[in-house]
């Protein structure tokens, strides 16, 4: 932003119509994505950090090409090296989340990419560009694991992740019909509530409620709930 040719308030709005209208959203349907900033007592603008969803920072990464351009305007020589750099993370991070066990050769080529932006990056950013995440990358430690337990993603957490955030609308949603110390004599609850939403959720994640309801069906029973 410091180098745009401009008021920053214009770059702001800039940067946001790529993510309402390209990245997040259309023309025909933008999302209300905004770009938050402060502003100091001099009336000086500066950016916040990005905090966002995984679904929502994948979709960043798969049009990352989109904010580049828009973000670093004249096609310089950074922009162009980002763009060849964030080809060679995607082309890794597809890789990374196969749902199935990668070969020796899968192994090589994905370090391949990963020294490659790698080198990149830190010949963009430097030190700052430094994170655990591309330390973790870089120096072979997601390589070590990835060879060692095969497919990482069986381990993935974004299934619990993603219950997070049902768990937080499922209280938003139903925390005024009835919260603790409410209803009879103080008894009413929405902890119970918020346990058998999640209690279900696995049931059916992990199969048990369709056994539960097939056995109900071998023996005659009625399976209406």
């Amino acid at each position: 932003m410091d180098k745009y040719n401009g008021r920053k308030r214009d770059y702001i709005e800039l940067l946001e119509n790529v993510f309402q209208t390209k990245v997040l959203g259309s023309e025909e349907l933008p999302s209300h994505w905004r770009l938050h900033y402060t502003t100091d007592t001099d009336g000086q603008i500066s950016l916040e950090a990005i905090q966002v969803k995984n679904s929502i920072s994948w979709q960043i990464i798969s049009d990352i090409d989109a904010i580049i351009e828009a973000a670093l305007p004249g096609a310089d020589d950074t922009a162009a090296a980002l763009l060849i750099a964030l080809e060679k993370y995607k082309a890794a991070m597809t890789l990374l989340t196969e749902h199935c066990e990668l070969t020796d050769e899968d192994h090589n080529h994905f370090q391949d990419l990963i020294d490659d932006f790698y080198e990149m990056w830190i010949g963009i950013f430097g030190d700052e560009g430094l994170t655990n995440y591309i330390h973790m990358l870089g120096s072979g430690h997601v390589l070590y694991f990835l060879k060692k337990y095969g497919c990482l993603y069986m381990y993935s957490q974004q299934g619990w992740e993603s219950l997070n955030s049902t768990v937080q609308t499922f209280i938003m949603q139903n925390l005024q019909c009835g919260g603790k110390n409410s209803g009879e004599n103080g008894r009413k609850s929405y902890i119970f509530p918020l346990v058998r939403m999640v209690i279900r959720d696995l049931l059916w994640k992990t199969c048990k409620a369709d056994k539960y309801f097939l056995n109900l069906e071998a023996q005659g029973k009625s399976t209406s709930y």
